[in-house]
């Protein structure tokens, strides 16, 4: 099962649950199934940002290598050659950054520019960090700038950010496991009550009223959920 089979899988879960506890009635979850696509791309967006966390990482890597390749002398081309050589060592030679850095090395065997490589690269990446510097790449090389220094200060600020949102994800780790647990914490009442007091909650169940507070009080639910998930989600 790969991911986006999964994340549908779980949409549908999650609403088959809910039909159950708030209403007692599985045919609800044909109502509640749009709730499915949310979660869907809710889901999707979760791992974009994932993944785009793990490309710079790799590419960080990547510029230290190609940093270092310079400072012992070698050339733009060969340092990029040195990189995918220690990247190979770090991540496999099947992994995504070096399947791209191999592409960088072939393009500039073929004699074309650096800079329209790196924009190529930054703009297939879509992220934010390395389309910076393919931009300050590009201008440092128009106006004869350290183009190492370049690469070298691009390591390092990358290497600071993820410096500060390891430092940020420790400290609201707690909040975030936290933020979990409370958001389960209405769903098991309802269920603690289904159980232990079932002529408390039964009249909620099988009528027009109890069917639009159950509505409210999953209405409210899904919104708090999704609110607590945006004030935890730091961005740095």
């Amino acid at each position: 099962m790969n991911g986006n089979e999964r994340y549908i899988l779980e949409g549908i879960i999650i609403v088959l649950a809910a039909a159950y506890i708030f209403y007692e009635n599985v045919l609800m979850s044909f109502i509640l199934s749009p709730y499915v696509y949310i979660h869907y791309r809710q889901r999707i967006k979760e791992r974009i940002v994932h993944d785009k966390k793990s490309f710079k990482k790799k590419f960080k890597d990547g510029i230290i290598a190609v940093s270092f390749a310079l400072n012992v002398g070698y050339s733009i081309e060969n340092a990029f050659g040195q990189a995918v050589d220690e990247l190979t060592l770090m991540y496999g030679g099947d992994s995504d950054i070096v399947v791209k850095f191999k592409h960088i090395v072939i393009r500039l065997g073929q004699n074309e520019n650096l800079e329209d490589i790196l924009d190529d690269f930054a703009e297939e990446s879509k992220v934010e960090d390395i389309m910076y510097f393919a931009e300050i790449f590009r201008y440092a090389k128009r106006s004869g700038g350290d183009l190492m220094a370049v690469i070298k200060n691009t390591a390092q600020i990358i290497q600071q950010k993820e410096e500060v949102m390891s430092e940020v994800d420790t400290i609201i780790s707690g909040k975030k496991m936290e933020q979990r647990v409370m958001s389960l914490i209405p769903a098991v009442i309802v269920i603690y009550l289904k159980v232990t007091a079932k002529e408390f909650i039964q009249p909620l169940y099988g009528n027009i009223a109890g069917i639009i507070i159950m509505t409210v009080c999953l209405g409210v639910y899904v919104i708090s959920d999704m609110w607590a998930k945006r004030i935890v989600n730091i961005e740095v």
